[in-house]
């Protein structure tokens, strides 16, 4: 039987060396291994990003656009911070992407979120070109003291998971701890949990016509 394709439209090298190791390590409820039902094709489109505190509502727009262009099925994922006192808010949400570019190393001081909780929340949003459907992960931590970790994608250095992280690492640091290291960051990561929402969902919701190899 022939993979379903996802068409993963981004341009960041981060994302798609995680999306690799994903496909490889994550396995569907049912126990089947990711990279055995899907077959992921990297789209390297530069979409502008929209400024907006809900991430849903900002890879929404994305998704649209990318479809507008792409015409075919595609999925855009975004994350950001969710500080634990603005929850109610989604802040700073899809707003701590270009506050992180502005404020790099003085995040963490400028935002007054040393020792903050805060929740990593990741969206997956998937056009069909009829419907835009969104799907969310969490997972839940605090902000570290100071910048740790040398791998520079985004917010990763300032990022501590609280599940299955005794040592208090940021997610930069994970990556760095062994050869297994980005694995273990998979494996807690928002943006995981966010797309194997989306695939469980695929599997059973998408017409004959979607299986088409694009």
């Amino acid at each position: 039987m022939p993979r379903t394709t996802v068409n993963y439209v981004t341009s960041s090298k981060f994302k798609q060396e995680e999306n690799e190791v994903f496909r490889r390590i994550i396995t569907l409820p049912d126990g089947s291994p990711v990279d055995d039902i899907f077959d992921f094709r990297i789209r390297e489109l530069s979409i502008p990003e929209t400024l907006e505190v809900r991430i849903e509502t900002m890879v929404t727009a994305e998704v649209k656009q990318a479809y507008a262009t792409l015409k075919v099925p595609c999925i855009v994922e975004h994350a950001g911070l969710i500080f634990e006192d603005y929850r109610s808010h989604s802040y700073p949400g899809g707003l701590t992407k270009p506050m992180w570019n502005t404020l790099a190393a003085n995040f963490i001081e400028e935002t007054h979120s040393s020792g903050r909780k805060a929740a990593a929340r990741a969206v997956v949003a998937y056009c069909d070109g009829m419907k835009v459907h969104t799907f969310e992960g969490e997972t839940l931590g605090t902000i570290s003291d100071q910048p740790r970790g040398a791998r520079d994608f985004y917010w990763d250095t300032v990022f501590i998971p609280t599940d299955d992280n005794p040592e208090k690492l940021t997610y930069a640091e994970i990556v760095e701890a062994g050869a297994s290291g980005i694995e273990k960051k998979i494996q807690l990561s928002q943006s995981t949990k966010a797309m194997l929402a989306f695939l469980t969902w695929r599997l059973t919701n998408e017409p004959d016509l979607w299986q088409i190899t694009y």
